[in-house]
């Protein structure tokens, strides 16, 4: 019977639902980036390059977009230092090089959490772990996946995308491809796309093996993609964590539909994500409505008819010079288990400071688990614009995260001083606006993470964008 309901649904959809989202209009669009910087645990080193190149083309009731990037750039070993260049397409950019993952994984730095475990075993700790017939603290269960490590999954990129619509009308379109980017609401951000100038860490840097990109998880035509269900990552299990997703995006990888009413006063849609199947169906819904002019109101559930649903709302208040964006987010839904919930809220207001052109936009966040041993975590962040010229701008970024903590760390003298660890990011631009059509940003971007356990590290980055529309 549920077969059957998702079958009819499907065919429901593609009867209805206005513009591909990822470029606003038709254009051809080159973004290219240079740089150099010093990853966790690595030395100075140059980074190599990106060549990003987008195009949208609109012909009559269609509309096609495609992006390919191709770069050369360093590649890292054990060490974190470089072992050699290489090109080709990537999923790297200026964000994710900072930290120097290696060995094509999505972790940077050495892991040093048992090595200082070993160093801190008290006699009062042998007697609990001797009395529990312990051996060492790999058999504890919620100790035996400690890694110190920064996992940075969430700053990867597609190495391309490609998207085609169908406009049945102004307000009614069908949408399938490989980043649909269709979204309503507020949510925490990079800022820009990862491969432009403007990206900068999300929720503070928080460490996660989430990889938001693509929707749900499934083999299909031998290509296997990231997943919307999400684990919430086990404090101790990167060097900080704390992460929650914000499912305001109902379209990544999908086939959808969606209204779109005069004035984008009304936003209907729906998607089947990438990976559905009849066995384990999934549908992504979607709405937003703006009665006036200074109200938005969104909601999307992810996954729904799946047990692991995730559910976002968000609320868009102010105009033009006071902007306040207030969003909530409730993810794993539905499930058997009891401790796998996972919640965020957060807040950002933009405004113009009077009798000046200068825009600051601070926002802060709160993600807390159902998991009761785990702690909530918290991040504050804000960037900072100003015009210095009619062509040239300063841009800043800053942000600290607080990681989340396990309680049971306190039971044993070894682990009691844990705290969660912490993040600080700091990020200036600056862009010069040389022509219509050609835009220059050079930036300098630095990152300390404290974690958990107490290793410090840092890594920094800087480089130069060019970007050409064409």
């Amino acid at each position: 019977m549920k077969k059957l309901v998702l079958a009819s649904f499907a065919a429901l959809i593609l009867s209805f639902s206005v513009n591909a989202e990822v470029l606003p209009s038709e254009q051809m669009k080159n973004t290219a980036w240079t740089g150099l910087g010093a990853p966790i645990d690595g030395d100075p080193m140059y980074y190599g390059f990106t060549d990003t190149f987008q195009a949208r083309f609109d012909r009559g009731k269609f509309t096609v977009e495609g992006m390919l990037n191709w770069s050369f750039l360093a590649n890292y070993g054990n060490d974190g230092d470089v072992d050699n260049f290489f090109f080709g397409t990537s999923n790297l950019n200026p964000l994710a090089m900072k930290y120097g993952t290696r060995n094509a994984t999505t972790r940077a730095g050495t892991d040093k959490v048992y090595d200082k475990l070993t160093a801190k075993l008290t006699d009062a700790d042998r007697t609990k772990l001797a009395a529990a017939g312990i051996t060492d603290y790999k058999s504890i269960s919620w100790l035996s996946y400690l890694n110190d490590q920064a996992d940075v999954s969430n700053t990867f990129q597609d190495s391309y995308y490609v998207n085609f619509f169908y406009h049945f009308t102004k307000n009614l379109e069908l949408g399938v491809g490989t980043k649909l980017n269709w979204q309503v609401g507020p949510a925490p951000r990079y800022g820009s796309w990862l491969w432009e100038a403007d990206a900068h860490v999300r929720q503070g840097g928080f460490s996660t093996a989430y990889d938001d990109r693509s929707g749900v998880y499934g083999q299909t035509s031998s290509e296997t993609v990231s997943s919307y269900k999400f684990t919430v990552d086990a404090p101790g299990s990167a060097d900080v964590v704390g992460f929650v997703p914000y499912a305001n995006k109902y379209a990544k990888r999908a086939l959808g539909v969606r209204f779109v009413a005069d004035g984008e006063v009304l936003e209907l849609g729906a998607a089947l994500p990438n990976g559905f199947n009849t066995d384990d169906p999934a549908v992504n819904v979607g709405a937003k409505f703006a009665p006036f002019e200074w109200l938005l109101l969104a909601a999307t559930l992810e996954g729904a008819l799946d047990n692991k649903a995730n559910f976002y709302t968000g609320a868009t208040l102010g105009m033009k010079n006071f902007i306040l964006d207030l969003y909530f987010a409730a993810d794993s839904l539905f499930t058997d288990a009891d401790n796998d919930q996972a919640y965020g809220t957060g807040a950002a207001i933009k405004f113009t400071i009077p009798n000046t052109r200068i825009v600051i936009r601070p926002e802060v966040g709160v993600n807390f688990f159902q998991n009761a041993h785990y702690d909530f975590a918290w991040y504050t962040g804000g960037t900072f614009e100003l015009p210095l010229s009619k062509q040239l701008g300063l841009n800043i970024w800053g942000s600290f995260a607080q990681g989340s903590k396990d309680d049971r760390w306190s039971d044993y003298d070894a682990t009691k001083d844990w705290d969660g660890g912490h993040i600080i990011n700091v990020r200036p631009e600056l862009t010069f606006e040389y022509s219509k059509h050609t835009n220059f940003a050079v930036y300098f971007d630095f990152e300390q993470r404290t974690a958990f356990d107490g290793v410090s590290r840092k890594c920094w980055s800087t480089g130069l964008f060019w970007t050409y529309t064409f």
